[in-house]
This record gives C-alpha cells, structure tokens and sequence, in this order.
C-alpha cells in the first residue's frame, strides 16, 4: 500500500521537504476522514471519485518529493496509523478490495510513468 509512504506530499509549490510533509500529513488525513465515513460497497461507489483524486494527488506530491534527490525517513505518523485502520477495515468488506485497487489505478499508474 503505496499510501502509508504518501506522508510527504504537498500542493501547488512548497518550497520545500518540510512543506511537502505538512501537505502530505493533510490529504492523508482527509483520506482517512473520508474512507472513515464509508461502511458498505456502495457508500464507496459513491466516493469512489474523491477516493481517486486523493490517491492521484498523493501521487503527485510523492513525485514532488522525488524532486528533492534526497532520502526521506519519518516515523509513520498519527494520520497515517489512521489511514492505515480505514484501510484494513474497507479491505475487509466485500467487493471493497476490488474498488480500492481501482481507486488507487491511476496514481500508480502516474508513479510508474517518471
């Protein structure tokens, strides 16, 4: 699961690591929220778009941090440990496992372009 490594993304220009982390931290978080409100296949259908930029946006920031050529560690963060739970929990529904590999597509799709 590419997301839990998606703590150091970030918006239109952060100038640096730092930023790129705060950003990163915030659409993980509202990733986490909004997997939170989901409880049945077709509340994910639904989502299913907001759940797709999401992942596409996280991709990008990831890729913006490719951009800096140096080695990031971090110890897993609070928003993380969240979207982590979501996750699992989603994944363990019927059909949701299908749906998320869908969802998460084309961000790796973006990854594995550059």
């Amino acid at each position: 699961m590419i997301l839990l490594l998606l703590l150091f993304l970030s918006a239109c220009g952060p100038s640096s690591l730092a930023d790129l982390r705060v950003e990163g931290e915030a659409e993980t978080l509202k990733l986490a929220l909004l997997l939170h409100k989901i409880d049945t296949k077709d509340d994910l259908q639904r989502e299913l778009l907001k759940v797709k930029k999401s992942y596409t946006r996280m991709a990008e920031l990831m890729l913006q941090v490719r951009e800096f050529n140096e080695v990031v560690e971090a110890e897993p963060s609070a928003a993380s440990d969240r979207l982590f739970a979501e996750l699992a929990r989603l994944y363990e529904m019927p059909a949701c496992r299908d749906l998320m590999d869908s969802a998460q597509s084309e961000a790796l799709a973006l990854l594995r372009q550059r």
